[in-house]
């Protein structure tokens, strides 16, 4: 025999799709190159772990006039017999597969629920002792540093210019992303909320998540920075509406979906100007009546009264199911994790009259709107997106504020 080539995946399991297997997708496009008469592997369970997938296989090397030998092991393809023979053996390689992936995962499980690493690679923010996640007291200030500066700013790129200037570090607009949804960083970890020490506070973790779902800060081709970018909607169709600027420095924002689909009515464009006026002129009555709306609410509100001990007796006889064989290990792990996901929201403290409208009242206090004159582009966007949810727009030249 002449060799053609080698084709090795080193860490890929067998049992994993074949798609995902690089050097296998190149080893077919060779035999669809009619290259190959005959591969050769040591073993069955070597070359597949998954029925399905192998007789996929099995017609394009039909197609092609390709066999396969395994060195160490005998098959003979041709009989209905030799056929039954391969099923049986890659259903065994199949389950055997299963099985461990079954013992694997059940390990992880327990070691997750005991706050232990069932992986050498972590976070940054993050290190390994005594094969627990505790803070990395050398990088944990610049975690705390890159949410904070995400939630005040809005904006994942400033967020990475942000820290290459001030810590002096590269991170990919994608890794921030993946940084910034990153439960480990609240202390939480596939269903244990209590996995490790949270490095960042929940309210501030919760506003990012807020934040990247409801809009970010686009960062205009032209440098060009609209205070309003991202807030302004269209109260007609209620999709954002669309910062825009015309050749004589005229910066305004309209309703794409009206202006180049032709499926909303509002046609209106409102200049920047115009919104930043009504803003300055309104907005402190808007929050004085936004305050206003929330005590009252909080004031009417009852706590509802602890169910903890009704709880822990549906897990007590939970377990008596599970030990008299009348629920399977998977069903038991289901419910168990639910109960407990209920117990731990029945016995966390939770202050039903407290009031979160903090970042308001500091607005109001502050001589923000006394500053305001001096301030530039960029700090009026961060200012008004520190207390705005959104500006509706409608097609009567109308606004209307909500606040976060």
């Amino acid at each position: 025999m002449a060799i053609v080539d080698f084709y090795i995946d080193d860490g890929y399991s067998a049992r994993k799709k074949y798609t995902s297997r690089k050097n296998f997708m190149r080893l077919m496009s060779d035999v669809e190159a009619n290259k190959i008469d005959v591969i050769l592997f040591i073993k069955l369970d070597r070359w597949f772990r998954n029925i399905k997938d192998y007789y996929k296989i099995q017609e394009i090397l039909e197609r092609h006039n390709v066999g396969w030998i395994a060195t160490q092991e005998h098959y003979d393809t041709t009989t209905a017999n030799g056929r039954l023979h391969v099923n049986i053996r890659l259903a065994i390689a199949q389950d055997e597969a299963d099985r461990t992936s079954e013992r694997i995962k059940f390990v992880f499980d327990n070691k997750v629920a005991r706050g232990e690493v069932i992986s050498g690679a972590v976070p940054m923010g993050f290190k390994i002792e005594n094969k627990r996640l505790v803070h990395d007291e050398t990088k944990k200030d610049m975690v705390i540093d890159m949410f904070d500066h995400y939630a005040a700013h809005h904006s994942k790129y400033g967020t990475h210019l942000h820290m290459i200037e001030r810590w002096g570090i590269n991170i990919e607009r994608m890794n921030l992303s993946i940084m910034l949804r990153n439960t480990l960083y609240i202390g939480e970890y596939r269903g244990n909320k209590d996995y490790c020490e949270p490095l960042i506070a929940r309210e501030t973790f919760d506003k990012a998540q807020a934040i990247s779902k409801a809009r970010g800060i686009r960062k205009s081709s032209t440098g060009r920075v609209y205070i309003f970018s991202g807030l302004v909607r269209c109260a007609e169709c209620g999709r954002s509406c669309v910062g825009q600027y015309s050749q004589d420095k005229y910066l305004y924002y309209r309703c794409n979906w009206a202006m180049r689909e032709h499926r909303c009515s509002n046609r209106i464009a409102m200049n920047e100007s115009h919104i930043e006026k009504w803003l300055l002129e309104n907005i402190e009555d808007k929050i004085k009546e936004h305050i206003d709306f929330e005590v009252r609410l909080t004031k009417g509100r009852k706590k509802k009264p602890p169910d903890a001990a009704k709880i822990k007796r549906k897990l007590a006889k939970l377990k008596d199911l599970y030990i008299n064989d009348l629920i399977t290990l998977e069903e038991y792990r289901t419910d168990y994790d639910a109960l407990n996901a209920r117990l731990a929201e029945e016995i966390t403290p939770v202050n039903e009259n407290r009031f979160t409208g903090e970042t308001l009242l500091n607005f109001l206090d502050s001589d923000m709107l006394e500053t305001y004159p001096a301030m530039d582009r960029k700090e009026k966007q961060v200012l008004w997106r520190g207390i705005i949810k959104e500006i509706r727009m409608n097609s009567d030249r109308e606004l209307s504020v909500f606040l976060l």
